[in-house]
């Protein structure tokens, strides 16, 4: 192969562009190979954060789960109370009078509220079981939502409870020394 003169300069130039350019691409690819790492460590470091918000959730619910299991036990309990003593104010004065009509009052304002601590305890579950159905967390509208719901319910058992304290004061006047009963 032989170079004319006028060949020669050009030849070399893209010589010289070919030397200086192989490390600038090197490193350019090396940064994209960076870049790639870098971008899956950011990745990674988001899943372990929504991972770890996830359980954080799920102990969060876990724990209203608890009272509110514990709520219904005691506003059955309180029902169960309140029935029993209208049963015996019933027995005792052959359901006559203002007293025996209080307790039947008692009795079902308890089966109301013990109702309610059922049904938020069965609301609760069924959130539960929503929040780790595969198909359901796909959606993220879907588990915003169910989220949101999750939250309302757990804001609700602080009253439950107020109102369960409330409930139970009420059967101790009603049977209190002096009330009439």
């Amino acid at each position: 192969m032989t170079l004319n003169r006028k060949a020669l300069p050009v030849f070399a130039m893209i010589a010289a562009v070919a030397v200086v350019a192989a490390p600038a691409v090197a490193q350019r690819s090396g940064q994209g190979t960076a870049q790639q790492g870098a971008n899956q460590q950011i990745g990674q470091q988001m899943a372990q954060q929504q991972a770890a918000a996830q359980q954080q959730q799920l102990a969060q619910m876990d724990q209203t789960m608890q009272r509110l299991h514990q709520l219904d036990q005691q506003a059955t309990k309180l029902a169960q109370n309140a029935a029993q003593r209208a049963s015996q104010a019933g027995a005792g004065r052959a359901g006559v009078g203002n007293y025996g009509a209080r307790d039947q009052s008692m009795q079902q304002l308890c089966d109301s509220v013990a109702n309610l601590a059922g049904d938020m305890t069965k609301t609760m579950d069924r959130i539960h079981q929503n929040l780790q159905d595969p198909a359901f967390v796909q959606n993220k509208d879907a588990m915003k939502d169910m989220d949101r719901l999750r939250v309302h319910v757990e804001d609700m058992a602080g009253p439950l409870e107020d109102a369960l304290k409330t409930m139970d004061r009420l059967q101790q006047h009603i049977h209190a020394p002096g009330s009439g009963s």
